[in-house]
Formats: structure tokens, sequence, C-alpha cells
């Protein structure tokens, strides 16, 4: 019997970001930071698995409705300068979480993951959005 626990609805590729529709979804930037401060709080108020789970799945669709903003954002920067360097190494890093499989001792630690990575995200889509109004 293994302790893996399959997130819902999550298939092992999230394709999401490189849907031409996602950039139709208007971004809720209050909801997603409540989400966020809700999953970096689980130290001081532990949830249940399937409640973490839910968070989890959660925060992977605040990531991939940000995902294609930030990336054509990314891409508009000038390739191999430090700062197209950073963000296409955090984006590559933030997919690869998105698309991990966890073990269910695991779970918190993923969320608190992936509220980091949807807050660089956020941070950058109100950046480009103050920018870009």
């Amino acid at each position: 019997m293994t302790d893996r626990l399959p997130v819902r609805g999550v298939e092992p590729t999230l394709a999401i970001h490189e849907s031409p529709a996602a950039h139709t979804v208007p971004i809720d930037v209050m909801t997603m930071r409540r989400t966020i401060d809700r999953a970096l709080d689980l130290r001081s108020t532990p949830l249940e698995p399937h409640d973490l789970e839910d968070l989890a799945l959660l925060l992977r669709g605040h990531i991939n409705l940000l995902l294609p903003d930030v990336q054509a954002a990314t891409d508009k920067l000038w390739p191999g300068n430090i700062e197209w360097s950073r963000s296409m190494g955090r984006l590559c890093t933030i997919r690869f979480h998105c698309e991990q499989s966890i073990e269910a001792s695991m779970l918190p630690a993923h969320v608190t993951r992936l509220a980091r990575d949807c807050g660089w995200l956020l941070e950058r889509h109100v950046e480009a959005a103050r920018e870009h109004p």
C-alpha cells in the first residue's frame, strides 16, 4: 500500500498554461491573495488531507491562470539577460512543482511551495498591470 495521494482533478501534465483561452479569464487578485495566505498559514492551522488536496488544486488553478501572462512578459525580455534567465528558471520550476505527484506526508510542504510560486506569479502579474493598465 502506498501513501501517495493523487490531487483530485489534476492530470499528470498541465497544458492549460499553453491555452489561448486562459487569457480571457479575469484574474481575481484578492481571491488569489486569500488563497495564498491560507496556504502559508498551514503551520498555525493544520488542515485535513482532503482540504490540503483541495487547496493544492485551487493553487494550481491560480497558477495556470497567471502563467500565460507572466510567460508572455518574460518572452518580451532580452534572452540571456539576468532578469530573463531568472524568470525562465522560476517559470520552469513552477511548472515542475505543478506536475509533481506528491506523497501524503509531503502534501503540506507542497501546498506551501505552490503558494509561494503563486505569490511570485501574482506579484509579476500585478506589476505588469500597473505598467500597462
